[in-house]
């Protein structure tokens, strides 16, 4: 009797111990689950809005024959703000923001798609070789904002890119004709809103000097709107619902 005893005792010690265990790894896979799904909740810095402004430029030329052409660039001009979290309570400050991993799906595989980083300001860009971005886009955490030097102030601040369209074709015009220089001028060329549409993707990575990493993978549809008949679109996102960043 006492050996039988003493059994259950062991089998019921053993089903708790093994209940527990279970419990535990359950809410292990809950809590990692919900961390895939809603990401960091205590972050020292944050993306507060996403800013896009698309349309187009011309870009003038004449041809042996002394005809006028009107090439065609379609840009997108996208800026991002970002704020210290009001729910941190920890002094921290920005080491680096990083743009990384670009990657454009487009229809029209004769479209060349190009990136750049902004010149003297967030709003001037030289669509040139020596701006274009091959992999990557880097503003250091300094005192002060400083676009041309690519530095954002270590507490927050707007920083961006501009992603650009060509070899879209060209638009013949009269001497006396007046050219758009927005998004009209691709109507005016042809170029349907369908024709221009495109995905870029990209990781959007926040380091602090206290050493912690944080990333998000970050997918925009562009141009926004519909620029070949409005001329010019903007965008504001602050929602940033499918923006989720993580450690890393």
């Amino acid at each position: 009797m006492k050996q039988n005893s003493f059994s259950k005792k062991r089998i019921i010690h053993l089903s708790v111990v093994v209940f527990v265990v279970v419990i535990i790894i359950l809410i292990a896979v809950f809590l990692m689950f919900k961390y895939h799904v809603e990401g960091e909740k205590n972050l020292p810095f944050k993306l507060s809005s996403i800013n896009i402004i698309s349309t187009a430029e011309s870009k003038l030329s004449q041809d042996e024959e002394e005809i006028w052409h009107a090439g065609i660039l379609q840009k997108n001009d996208i800026y991002f703000v970002i704020e210290k979290s009001s729910t941190y309570n920890k002094q921290d400050a920005i080491k680096s923001i990083s743009f990384e991993n670009f990657a454009i799906t487009k229809e029209n595989e004769n479209i060349i798609a190009e990136i750049y980083r902004p010149t003297t300001s967030i709003s001037t860009y030289n669509y040139t070789e020596e701006y274009k971005i091959e992999d990557s886009l880097k503003f250091e955490g300094a005192q002060n904002t400083n676009i041309e030097t690519l530095q954002i102030n270590n507490q927050g601040g707007l920083i961006g890119f501009s992603v650009t369209l060509d070899n879209l074709g060209k638009y013949i015009f009269d001497t006396n004709e007046k050219v758009p220089s927005d998004g009209t001028l691709l109507a005016k060329a042809g170029i349907k809103e369908e024709d221009i549409k495109f995905k870029i993707s990209f990781d959007l990575i926040i380091e602090t000097e206290s050493e912690n990493k944080f990333k998000a993978n970050i997918i925009l549809d562009l141009p926004i709107g519909n620029i070949t008949k409005n001329g010019v679109e903007t965008m504001q996102d602050t929602e940033l619902n499918n923006i989720i960043f993580k450690r890393f």
